[in-house]
């Protein structure tokens, strides 16, 4: 992953979820490194606040089926975590994709 998608991620993900989250999380992480983290912030959710992660899936446009299956697996923050950062990439691939024209 380069760095400005790497970024512009990172970016994405404090809009979409509470940038108090976050924060710990550096333009230089790897993406695994970065997948773990956000899966921690996820189990905290599940645990705490299954509203506002659902809330945060729907406006990420992470497909219901695909959470539902996710929600039926062991560690499925990890599932989850994969689902986000897979759809956040494919939506800033597109914007990229038109931008440049």
């Amino acid at each position: 992953m380069s760095t400005d998608n790497q970024e512009e991620l990172i970016a994405a993900l404090r809009n979409n979820f509470d940038e108090a989250s976050i924060p710990a999380v550096k333009n230089d992480i790897n993406y695994e490194d970065l997948r773990s983290h956000l899966a921690l912030y996820l189990k905290t959710l599940m645990r705490e606040n299954r509203t506002l992660l659902y809330a945060c899936l729907y406006r990420i446009d992470v497909s219901e089926n695909d959470v539902r299956m996710a929600m039926n697996q062991n560690l499925s923050e990890y599932i989850l975590a994969e689902l986000i950062l897979k759809k956040l990439n494919e939506k800033l691939y597109w914007r990229n994709k038109y931008k440049q024209k």
